[in-house]
Formats: structure tokens, sequence, C-alpha cells
């Protein structure tokens, strides 16, 4: 990580971008789908934690490459 320019900035962002939002729909759909479990409450949960975890995923390196990540650096 040390290779890494601005990791901290990488890792906070990561860490509110990404590990927030993806953990607080985890509690949310754990409480409202997986007390009763069937095959398509699993199937919803799984595509919702997954596509949002991605979703931000993209987001938050989108920001870092965009707006911290220095330009002359990179292509």
């Amino acid at each position: 990580m040390t290779n890494v320019p601005y990791w901290q900035w990488l890792m906070l962002m990561y860490f509110a971008m990404v590990a927030v939002p993806v953990f607080a729909l985890h509690v949310y759909l754990k409480r409202k789908f997986l007390h009763k479990r069937s095959f398509a409450k699993l199937l919803i949960y799984f595509v919702a934690v997954t596509g949002t975890a991605f979703l931000m995923h993209v987001i938050t390196l989108w920001v870092y490459f965009n707006f911290i990540f220095p330009k002359s650096q990179h292509p």
C-alpha cells in the first residue's frame, strides 16, 4: 500500500463510501428478509448487497482517480 499515492485517503473514502453503506444495507435486509428464509429472499439479499458494494466501489474509485490521485502520475 505504500506504493499507492494517498493510500490513507483511499482507505478513508473506501470505509466511508463502501463499507458503511453496505453494512447498513446488510443490517436492514437481514432484519427484513432473513428471518423467514426462502430462495427468493436470499437471492434479493445477495443481489442487493453485492450490487450496492460494486456500485459504491466504482463510485469511490472514480472519485479517487479523478480528484485525489495526482493527474501527472497516470495517463
